[in-house]
C-alpha cells in the first residue's frame, strides 16, 4: 500500500511537471485529457461499468475534475510548479478538516489544530504573501481537490472495481475537457498537433496511472492515511521545479513543501 501511494505521488508530480514544461498550457491539457479518456474507455470496455450506486459520485466527480483541470491549467500559466503545486495540494486537507468542523460539527483535536497551523505557515511562505493570479487560481484548485477527494473516496467504495470507477470517471471527464479544448483551439485556428505531443501523451498516461492507484488505495485503506501519503507529492514537485525547471527560490520552496507534508501528516493522522 505504501509503495503504491508513494509511486502515485511521484507520478502525479511528474505529469504536472510535464504539463508545466510544455509552453502551451491548453495544448498540454487537451492531449493529457484525451489520453486519459482513451485509456478510461479501454478500461470500461475491459472491466464493465461500476455498480449503479457509484454512478452519481462519478458524475459529480467528473464535473469537479473539469473545474480542477481548468483552474490548474490557468495556475500554470501564471505561476511556477514549485509554487502552484504545494499551494493546491496542501490546502485540500485543511479545507476538508475545517469543513467537517463547520458543517458536520466535528471537533478539532489538538493535533489537527497544530497541523493546520503548520500547513498555513508553510503555504504563506510559498505564496510569498502576494495576491497574484497564480495564488487565487492555486487556492481554487485546492478547493476542487478537496471536493473530488471526498466524492471519490466515498464513491469508489460503492463500486465493485476501482478500475471500473476510474475508467468511467476519466472517460467522462477527460473526453469532455479534451474535446472541449480541441474545439476551442480549432475555432481559434491554433494547432492541435506539435512536437510536444509525445510529452503530453506521456503526461496523460502518468495522470491516469497516478489517480487510478489512489482510487485503488482508497478502497483498501483509511482515506486519511492515503491522503497523508499522497501529499508527499509536494516534495517531489518542489524538487522538480527547483532542480529541473530552474524555478526561482527552489531551495526555499522545497523546505516549505516538506513542512507542508509534515503538517498534512499530523492533520490527517491525528
Amino acid at each position: 500500500m505504501l509503495a503504491v501511494v508513494i509511486m502515485a505521488s511521484v507520478t502525479h508530480a511528474t505529469w504536472n511537471a510535464l504539463a508545466k514544461f510544455i509552453d502551451d498550457a491548453s495544448f498540454a491539457f487537451m492531449w493529457i485529457n484525451i489520453t486519459v479518456a482513451v485509456v478510461g474507455i479501454a478500461f470500461v470496455v475491459t472491466t464493465g461499468l461500476p455498480n449503479k450506486a457509484a454512478i452519481p459520485f462519478i458524475l459529480a466527480s467528473s464535473v469537479i475534475h473539469v473545474s480542477y483541470n481548468i483552474f490548474l491549467l490557468n495556475s500554470y500559466r501564471f505561476g511556477d510548479l514549485s509554487q502552484v503545486y504545494p499551494l493546491a495540494r496542501g490546502l485540500a486537507p485543511v479545507l476538508v478538516t475545517i469543513g467537517a468542523f463547520l458543517v458536520a460539527g466535528e471537533q478539532l483535536h489538538i493535533g489537527e489544530v497544530i497541523g493546520i497551523v503548520i500547513i498555513a505557515g508553510a503555504l504563506a511562505s510559498i505564496a510569498e504573501l502576494r495576491a497574484t493570479k497564480a495564488l487565487w487560481l492555486s487556492l481554487a484548485t485546492g478547493v476542487a481537490i478537496s471536493a473530488y477527494s471526498l466524492v471519490d473516496g466515498v464513491g469508489v467504495r460503492l463500486s465493485h472495481s476501482s478500475s471500473a470507477y476510474a475508467g468511467l470517471l476519466f472517460a467522462l471527464e477527460g473526453g469532455a475537457l479534451g474535446l472541449g479544448i480541441a474545439w476551442i483551439r480549432l475555432r481559434q485556428r491554433r494547432p492541435v498537433l506539435t512536437r510536444k505531443l509525445p510529452l503530453a501523451l506521456t503526461g496523460g498516461a502518468l495522470s491516469y496511472l497516478a489517480y487510478a492507484a489512489v482510487l485503488w488505495a482508497q478502497q483498501r485503506a483509511p482515506l486519511g492515511v492515503v491522503s497523508a501519503l499522497r501529499e508527499t507529492s509536494v516534495i517531489f514537485a518542489a524538487i522538480i521545479g527547483g532542480c529541473l525547471l530552474k524555478e526561482g527560490l527552489g531551495r526555499r520552496r522545497l523546505v516549505a513543501a516538506t513542512v507542508v507534508c509534515v503538517g498534512v501528516a499530523i492533520l490527517v493522522l491525528s
